[in-house]
């Protein structure tokens, strides 16, 4: 079952939600100001669960100028950390 929460209610639920997400295989939908933003979801129904953390980032995978995914996203992430201090 899907449901939509906001990142507030999120915040403040974090553990329960993780809880009912690993038991029973619910996921919820992250909203800000009512717009829909991430998804927490079980990981067995993630390519990342198949153990390739590469896969995770498929959108990526036919770019030729992007040799590991997951390195250019966790560059892009330290980018961006940098720029907000």
């Amino acid at each position: 079952m899907t449901q939509t929460l906001s990142i507030k209610d999120t915040r403040n639920r974090l553990a329960e939600i993780i809880n009912q997400v690993a038991i029973s295989g619910d996921e919820f939908v992250i909203t800000k100001f009512g717009q829909p933003k991430a998804m927490i979801v079980p990981v067995s129904s993630t390519k990342l669960g198949s153990g390739s953390f590469d896969e995770a980032f498929g959108i990526w995978k036919d770019r030729k100028d992007i040799k590991s995914s997951a390195k250019w996203v966790r560059e892009l992430r330290d980018k961006m950390s940098l720029r907000q201090r």
